[in-house]
């Protein structure tokens, strides 16, 4: 169900409340891009939403999509960056389960989730998932779509999650 907290200036990131197995959470899902919003696309979206939606991040949280951001954009006095939206979100507790669980570090990811005009040679990672502790703990796979399957209907490789239901 779409929650009412939802921030129309953020119109492309969407806290919906799940609820089933006995368990309730907020997603995120978000496409971080707002032409409306020139001076805070993409990541910049992002690191608003967070401040915005902070009460909401105390629950049990997932936020996923395309971030349309990594690291290694980061422009170094502008707050809000890659970097910034990482650390405070791990203030929290909430982690991107990929770097987790393939021990990546952000900016040298070995899974591309997007390829620039579907090009192979030019591949990048700028979707993630990140989630709470919790989920972190329930994860029972993770596999990122691969070139060959998916760039016939997309740019984008799906980032795939499956979690124990804990009960």
């Amino acid at each position: 169900a779409s929650n009412k907290s939802h921030n129309q200036d953020l119109k492309y990131i969407i806290p919906l409340t799940v609820t089933g197995e006995g368990q309730t959470f907020i997603l995120f899902a978000i496409w971080a891009n707002n032409a409306q919003d020139p001076e805070g696309r993409y990541i910049q979206q992002v690191w608003k939403a967070i401040h915005y939606y902070e009460k909401l991040l105390k629950q049990p949280i997932i936020l996923t999509g395309d971030f349309n951001s990594n690291t290694i954009w980061d422009k170094p006095r502008r707050e809000g960056n890659h970097t910034a939206v990482v650390n405070q979100l791990a203030k929290r507790n909430i982690h991107s389960i990929y770097h987790q669980q393939y021990q990546q570090e952000q900016g040298k990811e070995a899974h591309p989730t997007f390829y620039l005009q579907r090009k192979k040679e030019k591949p990048y990672h700028i979707d993630y998932c990140f989630a709470s502790q919790s989920f972190c703990e329930r994860l029972s796979s993770i596999q990122v779509g691969e070139y060959e399957e998916w760039i016939g209907l997309s740019d984008h490789m799906p980032l795939i999650l499956r979690f124990n239901t804990g009960l």
